[in-house]
């Protein structure tokens, strides 16, 4: 009886560090999703509210990245206001192309100060997929 009790302790111990070893982010559920439009953002963040109640504790991080040529829409601020303050009120970070800024003429100080940049949108979402294990979705 005691030998069993004591396979079936190693036997547990085996499986908590062993998923801890395969898993480095701790089990979590990290998303990222692309877009270049900006009326898309409103049901993205809502997405992102559904998930963080599904996954419970295994919520990670939730980023959205725009790029393209309608990033310029990025700069009307009272508009942005709406967008950024329900993706922080959910946890949502935003993120821009810094190459379609650019492209675009668009001077970093115009857009809305929850918005972050990022030097080029593909890189940094396959950065995501890559190193740190991200669900991706682009619209």
């Amino acid at each position: 009886m005691k030998r069993s009790l004591g396979i079936f302790m190693l036997l547990i111990m085996l499986g908590i560090t062993g998923n801890a070893q395969t898993n480095p982010q701790g089990d979590l559920n990290n998303y990222v999703v692309s877009t270049t439009k900006i009326p898309q953002l409103q049901p993205i963040i809502l997405t992102a509210e559904a998930l963080r109640e599904e996954d419970g504790d295994k919520y990670g991080d939730f980023q959205i990245v725009m790029y393209g040529s309608n990033v310029k829409g990025l700069t009307n601020k009272e508009e942005m206001e709406t967008y950024t303050g329900k993706a922080k009120a959910a946890g949502v970070s935003i993120f821009v192309c810094k190459i379609s800024l650019d492209r675009q003429g668009i001077d970093q100080s115009e857009l809305h100060k929850y918005i972050q940049v990022v030097d080029h949108a593909y890189t940094h979402l396959f950065q995501l997929q890559k190193n740190k294990n991200y669900y991706s979705l682009q619209l």
